[in-house]
């Protein structure tokens, strides 16, 4: 399968990198990104950890920890539906979120998250046992996926031509509340969810709808066989699909470069230099795929309190034609877009 994809690597001269990094921003506005920090054996390790969970926990079990407004918790079978034209997304996910990236405390009480309160209460936000037991695994990764995001997000400023090139990562401060979220997913290989008589009109081997994602980036691990995203590289055309192949990394013992996009936030927050492209997951049980789909990803978020006032940089406002979009909170714009989402 081709490859539709810059892959850039950011160990490499930011004199390298930069260029093409703004060109598949702009123009694709999603790309592979290599070396980075993360070994196989971790990344191995991780949809082991997932597979685990999603397989060998009773589902009563897992209901016991249902998403809540705050963005945290067990995803049931379609609960979501990411494209309100077609049916409800058929998967299960697990969210870990209220994270201070710092100290590596996540599903946090709300008071303790904000600040409020010195005092943190476990019982708010109950984390699964089996997540908890391997936490010395989910931490780390956390981490250092809120790391390499803002690497990625410092190289961003400097492509944009902003003389502060700590203009982005400043706004996504490790310890400040944000709606950063880290999240495991199981698609189902066979889809059993009864549509209803008006969904069956729909592609059922679309399991995932037709959206963008909310936030500033998004990072997702690579896993060979893992494939069934899908791009819409011409935003003005339903049918220009661009499936996302695995790509391996140059680095030994070094796991696959991961999948990287711009999200809305981004995007508004440029005047759209920085592209929101389109994307689904959609696989055909015995001709696409023989199993189910796990997927793990990273929902990168600036700090809640952040205005997203106009970019310094003349790219951006080039694009503005003089306007600027209203200057509304990191958490104002994820409020809207997750009540487009959900039904709690």
């Amino acid at each position: 399968m081709s490859n539709p994809l810059q892959v850039i690597d950011i160990s490499e001269p930011q004199e390298k990198t930069v260029p093409a990094l703004l060109k598949a921003a702009t123009e694709q506005g999603f790309l592979f990104v290599d070396g980075h920090d993360f070994t196989q054996e971790e990344v191995n390790q991780l949809f082991d950890l997932s597979k685990q969970f999603f397989t060998n926990t009773e589902h009563e079990e897992k209901k016991k920890y249902a998403i809540k407004s705050n963005n945290i918790g067990y995803t049931d079978f379609s609960n979501e539906q990411l494209d309100p034209r077609k049916a409800r997304d058929f998967k299960e996910g697990y969210n870990f979120g209220y994270a201070n990236f710092k100290t590596g405390e996540y599903n946090l009480s709300e008071d303790y998250f904000y600040k409020r309160s010195d005092k943190n209460d476990p019982s708010e936000n109950p984390v699964p046992s089996l997540f908890k037991q391997n936490e010395a695994l989910t931490v780390p990764t956390m981490q250092k996926l809120h790391k390499t995001a803002t690497e990625i997000l410092r190289l961003i400023a400097i492509a944009l031509g902003i003389e502060d090139e700590d203009f982005f990562t400043a706004r996504h401060s490790p310890d400040e509340p944000s709606g950063s979220v880290f999240r495991m997913l199981r698609y189902p290989l066979i889809r059993d969810d009864g549509l209803t008589d008006e969904e069956t009109k729909y592609d059922p081997t679309i399991r995932a709808g037709a959206h963008t994602d909310y936030g500033a980036l998004t990072l997702l691990f690579q896993r060979e066989d893992q494939q069934g995203l899908e791009l819409q590289m011409d935003k003005d055309s339903d049918d220009s699909w661009a499936k996302v192949p695995y790509v391996a990394s140059k680095h030994e013992g070094k796991a696959p470069p991961l999948v990287v996009n711009f999200g809305d936030l981004l995007s508004y927050w440029t005047n759209g230099v920085l592209r929101s492209t389109v994307h689904r997951v959609k696989f055909s049980p015995g001709e696409t795929r023989t199993s189910d789909r796990y997927s793990i990803v990273f929902f990168v978020h600036p700090a809640n309190k952040t205005t997203l006032d106009p970019v310094p940089s003349d790219l951006v406002k080039k694009a503005g034609n003089g306007q600027n979009p209203p200057a509304i909170t990191a958490l104002d714009h994820l409020k809207e877009r997750l009540a487009d989402t959900y039904s709690w």
